[in-house]
C-alpha cells in the first residue's frame, strides 16, 4: 500500500468507530482518554459525535512530547493574529 492510499483512508471527520480504529485503541480506552482530557471530545456532525483528524493528531503530538501545550498556544495565537 502506498502512502497516498493510507492518507486517503482517514477522513477529516471521523466517526467514533473510525477514530478508535485510527488510534488503534479499544472503546473503553478511547473513552478513558477523552474523560482524562488527553483526547478531544467529539463534535456533533450529522447528528452524531465525530472527531477531527487534525485534532486527534495534535493530541497525539502532545502525548508523545513532540510538541508542548505551550507550543500549541503560541501557534494558535499567531494563527489568530494576536502575537506580533
Amino acid at each position: 500500500m502506498g502512502e497516498t492510499h493510507m492518507a486517503a483512508r482517514w477522513p477529516a471527520m471521523m466517526s467514533r468507530k473510525t477514530a478508535i480504529e485510527y488510534l488503534d485503541v479499544g472503546e473503553a480506552g478511547f473513552e478513558r482518554e477523552i474523560a482524562a482530557g488527553r483526547l478531544p471530545p467529539g463534535t456533533i456532525f450529522g447528528g452524531r459525535p465525530h472527531w477531527r483528524k487534525d485534532a486527534l493528531d495534535r493530541a497525539l503530538a502532545v502525548l508523545s512530547g513532540e510538541v508542548t501545550t505551550d507550543h500549541l498556544a503560541r501557534f494558535e495565537e499567531r494563527r489568530r493574529g494576536k502575537a506580533a
